[in-house]
């Protein structure tokens, strides 16, 4: 009796020292699980945080850089010191949207039978689809293509002035003298056409297709007589590019 009960107080000392230790490391897993509750949820603003400003970065006009004509460059901001937007927007410069109805009409003006197939598959790329449909259709309903090649056709264009139509935003008036060679009877003809074209540009965002963010939305063109006439033809060219 006195061995037994010896044995039971020497358990009963040291069950107080094993649930002590038990509950001590209970209480350590409990710790670290709460941290890492804590961390996970301090780092739910911070991405939150991180993704407004990836999406405010996303949403800025790409930098856009200017070549001037002496050389210098200059990145433009979306709006020059006068409060006018510029050319981080599309469409809002008018030395770009100047340079772009050159660089068409240097591709749709300019050809020959060996590459009329390429400079207006170009041209017409550069046009709103309601305008290139249009174009096309014109095209094919004429037969120009078969046209240039047997009258073994080619033109050269010669652009004289460019200038925006007032009271009409992206609205140009383009002057110039288009030579028209041909092969007749065994000869080669050459007729000047002094025209007019007018031309309006559509803006929209720019994208890798489109860098330039516009599109030729109107296209039409006719013939100059009389003075006007004489002062284009005298009138000395402009670069297309």
């Amino acid at each position: 009796m006195f061995g037994s009960k010896k044995k039971t107080d020497a358990v009963t000392d040291r069950t107080p020292q094993v649930a002590l230790r038990y509950y001590e490391a209970d209480g350590a897993l409990k710790a670290n699980a709460n941290k890492a509750w804590l961390l996970a949820f301090l780092t739910v603003p911070v991405a939150l945080i991180a993704m407004v400003l990836a999406a405010m970065v996303r949403l800025q006009p790409p930098t856009v850089i200017r070549i001037m004509p002496n050389g210098e460059s200059a990145a433009l901001g979306q709006k020059t010191p006068d409060g006018k937007p510029s050319a981080a927007i599309a469409g809002a410069d008018t030395f770009l949207n100047e340079a772009y109805i050159r660089r068409f009409l240097g591709t749709y003006l300019n050809y020959s039978p060996a590459n009329v197939d390429d400079r207006w598959a170009t041209s017409l790329n550069m046009m709103t689809r309601n305008l290139r449909g249009a174009s096309l259709k014109a095209m094919q309903d004429d037969d120009l293509i078969s046209k240039i090649d047997d009258g073994q056709i080619s033109s050269v264009f010669h652009l004289r002035e460019i200038s925006g139509e007032t009271g009409e935003p992206l609205t140009y008036m383009v002057y110039g003298v288009k030579d028209v060679h041909r092969v007749r009877n065994g000869g080669e003809v050459t007729d000047h056409y002094v025209n007019e074209y007018r031309i309006r540009l559509v803006a929209d965002h720019r994208t890798n297709a489109n860098p330039d963010g516009l599109w030729v939305a109107d296209y039409s063109e006719s013939s100059l007589d009389g003075e006007r006439r004489n002062q284009i033809l005298a009138a000395p060219d402009s670069e297309l590019n």
